[in-house]
């Protein structure tokens, strides 16, 4: 579990960046080695990162390969997907492929 001053000092430096508009997020990196990766374990991280930037300026990231050291794809988009579980439809679809096809205009003709 992270500190709580390492939690306050990564939310201030993060709510600065957050005050430039032009600024999106990749969540990623969920993921402790030996720990695996756990809703429980994320839920706070990943929740102020979408309250700072808003959901339209948040994406799901996997940093893979270098995250298959704590777990497996699979339970890492699990972990996400829990977390993010109780928000709309839309804003789901938004953080999980809307949101990067926007940012990095990928044409809808596309593969998902």
């Amino acid at each position: 579990m992270p500190r709580p001053e390492g939690i306050a000092d990564w939310r201030k430096a993060m709510a600065q960046l957050a005050a430039e508009p032009n600024v999106a997020v990749k969540i990623s990196g969920l993921g402790i080695p030996g720990v695996g990766c756990t809703a429980e374990a994320n839920r706070q991280i990943v929740l102020a990162a979408v309250d700072l930037f808003g959901v339209e300026r948040c994406m799901f990231a996997s940093n893979f390969p270098v995250d298959s050291l704590c777990a497996s794809f699979d339970e890492i988009y699990r972990c996400f997907a829990a977390i993010v579980g109780d928000f709309s439809d839309d804003e789901r679809h938004a953080l999980f492929a809307g949101n990067a096809r926007r940012l990095y205009a990928i044409p809808n003709g596309a593969p998902q």
